[in-house]
């Protein structure tokens, strides 16, 4: 009797045990990240290769957690909407529009830091401009209230050139592409949809981030939600080495032309991917600290909101960023070593 006791108290430790282990997890996490290409769109990120690779699923093997992946072509926008809504659990996208959702009271936590596009501004070849500082007095497109014009006046200014020395015009991707084309205006920013403009012939690259001002390079955070966080400690810290171990992977040079098949499924080819990022350093460009170079360029984007008055006030950096579960992802196997603290200025 006392060993069938026994046996039934054993029996009931385990069940319980379990039923505890599986509340320590939720039934689907749910990830967003920006998203391009026609029919089913895809990331070009650093999230978009922890998905293709399965360094985040490996995480959670045996657990019975379904990850759900949603890349939103709607960009940064789409995902504060769906942060909101409570559709979201993680999402990586861009400084600005972080920013603008989390001045809008999104309840988000900063978990580490994630690459943006690459920059490029080209020109007309007959508007007589070699140079950003040949920008003053000409008609510059660019989309307004995106990372790509935080990064493009921070790019100017380094190069001497304040925004009353051009005319702004604001317009989104399609219709830059028509108004250079057209001679409407002299220069565009933008991503690197706007390569093959040079291959036509129809306009020139004076400036690309990643070969002559990595600073200007666009950049955001991989958030969660503070909610999530606060029910599911070991599922959030599970996800952010999921994360890092796909940052470590595309660090190996060795991994690079893998990296470009994987984003080509949001349909660029993968030799405007490979032009594109032909001067990307990918073990800086990933690099997911959250030190004093990313909050200087946090800084400097909180800052460009307030000024453009896309929010009243800016977030508390200090308050918002929760470092604890990417240092100890990145105590993991020696990838300390990997990406050395950038002490930047973030006073």
């Amino acid at each position: 009797m006392l060993r069938k006791i026994a046996s039934l108290g054993a029996l009931i430790s385990v069940l319980a045990g379990g039923m505890a282990a599986a509340e320590d997890y939720p039934r689907t996490i749910r990830l967003g990240d920006v998203g391009f290409g026609f029919g089913t769109p895809y990331g070009v990120s650093l999230q978009a290769v922890a998905d293709a690779k399965g360094f985040i699923a490996e995480e959670f093997a045996g657990t019975g957690v379904q990850l759900e992946w949603t890349y939103f072509t709607g960009t940064g926008p789409a995902i504060n909407e769906a942060f909101a809504n409570k559709q979201l659990d993680f999402a990586s996208y861009g400084a600005v529009p972080n920013i603008v959702g989390k001045a809008a009271g999104l309840d988000t936590v900063i978990l580490a830091s994630t690459q943006g596009t690459n920059i490029f501004a080209v020109a007309r070849p007959d508007a007589g401009i070699r140079t950003l500082a040949d920008l003053k007095g000409k008609k510059v497109a660019l989309q307004k209230a995106t990372i790509i014009h935080w990064a493009a006046l921070e790019a100017l200014k380094k190069a001497g050139v304040e925004p009353g020395d051009f005319t702004l015009v604001d317009l989104k991707n399609a219709d830059q592409l028509a108004a250079i084309t057209a001679g409407s205006v002299d220069a565009v920013f933008g991503a690197d949809f706007l390569l093959p403009l040079e291959e036509k012939g129809v306009a020139k690259v004076i400036f690309s981030s990643a070969r002559d001002d990595a600073d200007a390079s666009g950049f955001g955070g991989f958030l969660v939600s503070r909610d999530f966080r606060d029910a599911y400690p070991e599922a959030t810290q599970k996800v952010v080495d999921g994360y890092v171990h796909a940052a470590e992977w595309i660090a190996d040079p060795a991994n690079r032309d893998e990296v470009f098949q994987i984003w080509s499924r949001a349909g660029t080819p993968v030799p405007l991917i490979a032009r594109s990022n032909a001067d990307t350093d990918f073990k800086q460009a990933f690099n997911p600290r959250l030190d004093g170079e990313f909050q200087k360029r946090y800084r400097s984007a909180l800052d460009f909101s307030v000024a453009q008055k896309l929010v009243r006030r800016a977030p508390d950096l200090t308050e918002w960023a929760d470092p604890s579960f990417l240092d100890n992802a990145l105590k993991q196997k020696g990838r300390d070593a990997l990406w050395p603290e950038r002490r930047g200025n973030a006073s």
